[in-house]
Formats: structure tokens, sequence, C-alpha cells
């Protein structure tokens, strides 16, 4: 067998092992089934999962995710908090670095997006979404999982973004920093523009308006407030 024989079947094989062990993975990465709660049901009684994405920059066909931040809450209490650094593969643009302060340095021993995905749907399994201007956020993560061939997550997501709008109209700007100064929210130890930070910022925003409501506060009206369920797969 000649020589340019041997060394194109030693190549095919070596990409079938690389395709399989790709389709394995994906095989093996299954959302949680979601279930949406009830109109009726109390908002103390649903765990929601506030997250917020830091990336290489704005768009989800070209661009990568270099942070996941998520907060875990059930009535009040923060229950856990998640971030994953995320090595994107490429470099991150100086001016991108301005904003999130996340540099390539920062993220090129971190894990990759298929590495860190499962622990991330472990993290939301069951839970109500919110985001921040979540179409963006979303289309980040469903971009990432079909690249690395991984299925999207399940979950509903809610706008924050939409909802603000709606409970503060006149506001001339619904930025997360705006939230913190109209509640004089305490940001000792958190980091604008950190995707975990972000996400604690919007969850006390949501909570502080919450605790004004009637003492017990139905899904609905978060649903009324935030127009719209997004989903990663519309």
């Amino acid at each position: 067998m000649k020589k340019n024989h041997i060394q194109h079947m030693i190549a095919m094989c070596t990409f079938l092992v690389i395709l399989m062990a790709g389709a394995a993975v994906a095989a093996q990465v299954t959302p949680p089934a979601f279930r949406m709660p009830t109109g009726n049901t109390k908002f103390e009684n649903i765990t929601v999962v506030i997250f917020d994405t830091e990336t290489t920059g704005f768009s989800p066909a070209k661009d990568r995710l270099v942070e996941i931040g998520a907060v875990k809450v059930r009535n009040g209490e923060v229950l856990g908090e998640r971030t994953w650094l995320i090595n994107p593969k490429r470099y991150i643009p100086y001016y991108v670095q301005e904003v999130h302060n996340i540099t390539s340095e920062m993220v090129k021993d971190q894990p990759t997006f298929a590495e860190v995905y499962p622990e991330f749907l472990d993290f939301i399994n069951g839970c109500v979404l919110i985001a921040h201007n979540a179409p963006f956020d979303i289309r980040f993560i469903a971009a990432e999982a079909e690249r690395n061939n991984l299925p999207p997550p399940k979950n509903a997501v809610l706008d924050s973004l939409a909802l603000f709008r709606n409970w503060y109209p006149e506001l001339k700007s619904h930025r997360v920093s705006d939230l913190i100064d109209l509640f004089s929210i305490e940001t000792d130890g958190l980091q604008a523009h950190r995707a975990t930070d972000d996400s604690l910022f919007v969850y006390y925003a949501i909570q502080k308006e919450m605790e004004q409501r009637n003492e017990a506060p139905r899904f609905k009206e978060l649903l009324q407030s935030a127009g719209r369920v997004h989903r990663f797969v519309e």
C-alpha cells in the first residue's frame, strides 16, 4: 500500500474518531424538561434563575461567549450563584475588554462552552429564567449550543428589560445601572458588566418591586409585565 494511501486512511480514521466523540458528548447532554408555572402560582413559590452573558462582540454568528453568570432565587432567598468563565478560542477585542474587564489572558486556560454547558443546564433545571435584554443572551447561548451540536435549553425566559420598561415608563433609560440608582441598591463588592453581578442587580431590582406590590404577588403579574415568554428555540 502506498504511503499517501496510508496517510489518507489515518486522517480519515482520526476524523471519524473526533466526529464520533463529538456525537457521544452531544448525546449525553439532554436539557431537563421544563414545566411552566401556572399564572396563579404565588411568586414566592417559583424558583427563578437570573442569568447574564459576556461575549467577544455583538454577533451570535461571529462572536463567542466568554462568561455566563447566574443567580438562583426563591422567595427572596439566594439559593446559589455560579460564574463560568469560558475560553472562546479567539482573541477578545480591546474595546470589548474595556466593557466587561475580561481579558484573553483570563480565559485562555478556562473550559470551553461545551464543557461548561452541562453544568449550566443542571443549575437552571426546573427554573424560570430571567435576563436583561433576554433576546441577546438567548441568541448567544442558542448559537453556541448549535455550533457544538448540543440541544438548547427548554426553560422559559422572561425579559427584565421589558419588565422595567413596563413598571417604570417615566425613566429615560432602563439599564441595570439606572435601576440600581432608582432603588439605592447596595453595590459594595459587586462589579457592573460582569455576568453574575449584573444578574444580582436585576434580582435586587425585581425583588424591590415585588415587595411594593400586594402581599402575595402571583406569577401572572410577572408574565403580564414581561409581555411575552421567550424560548431558546422560537
